[in-house]
């Protein structure tokens, strides 16, 4: 199966061989910059030599009345780099906010200092052939990161990267990968090993919880939700955390004794009553 795949690939790549990055299927000026009716503040600029599109307090808003018009907020299909700067939105009611899609593999990292928040009314983030590294900023998606075919070709990094995964995270493919990071299930979430796509993170199904929290490790002690404050939402999450006998998630371990108990819930409070 493996090698029918790659051989589909090898005869599908002539057919995506010219590469496109667009915003709203527009392209940018001989400067790199997009001028599309639909950025509704900031900017966003293509950097040809380096392969890095650049978002700086960014907003994209797509709507149609027709949702398989296939116009996306961002489309990629070659090796890139994405810089997210300042609080960048890509919003759309079509399929999808960012479309990473070839026939060919590529790599593509999400990068930067800001936050990236991404709504449609399918898959935020959709992955095709792509292996995607999300490292440092904040991400939210509504509906989640997922790809639809060529499973086994994708593949998805988490590095330092404080997160909120709404909707379903499936099919990923080669596998999610947590660097620097620690991950927070929701009590009902589940993983799974599924067969020809790899390894899973199902949640926001039918009666599944509806996101999942990747926070950066050591990144702001006491956050132990990775909701990026401090406050007595972190403390009731660690006294479950303690009353359940749960220590995967390595942000409950506050005073980093190695131990996850009682004198991490006083840390906390304590931290909030100095704040």
């Amino acid at each position: 199966m493996k090698k029918i795949i790659l051989l589909l690939t090898l005869v599908f790549a002539a057919l995506s061989a010219n590469a496109f990055v667009g915003v709203c299927d527009s392209v940018p000026d001989e400067n790199g910059r997009f001028h599309c009716p639909y950025i509704t503040r900031g900017t966003i600029t293509w950097d040809e030599a380096t392969k890095t599109l650049t978002l700086d307090n960014a907003v994209v808003e797509y709507y149609t009345d027709n949702r398989y018009d296939g116009v996306r907020p961002i489309s990629v299909t070659e090796d890139a780099t994405i810089v997210i700067h300042g609080e960048c939105k890509l919003i759309t009611n079509g399929f999808s906010a960012m479309y990473f899609f070839s026939y060919s593999i590529k790599n593509i990292s999400i990068v930067g200092d800001g936050k990236l928040y991404t709504s449609s009314t399918w898959i935020d983030i959709y992955l095709y052939c792509t292996r995607l590294t999300i490292k440092d900023i904040y991400l939210e998606t509504v509906n989640g990161i997922a790809n639809n075919g060529f499973g086994e070709l994708c593949a998805l990094t988490f590095d330092s990267v404080l997160a909120d995964l709404k909707g379903s995270i499936e099919r990923i493919g080669e596998g999610i990968t947590f660097k620097n990071c620690s991950i927070t299930y929701p009590k009902d979430a589940y993983t799974s090993q599924s067969s020809g796509y790899g390894y899973a993170i199902y949640c926001g199904n039918d009666d599944y919880p509806d996101h999942i929290i990747i926070s950066r490790d050591g990144d702001n002690p006491g956050d132990v939700n990775g909701d990026g404050e401090v406050n007595i939402a972190d403390v009731n999450a660690l006294i479950d955390a303690v009353l359940s006998g749960n220590t995967s998630n390595s942000a409950c371990d506050v005073n980093a004794d190695g131990e996850i108990n009682v004198a991490d819930v006083n840390a906390v409070i304590n931290m909030i009553l100095n704040h």
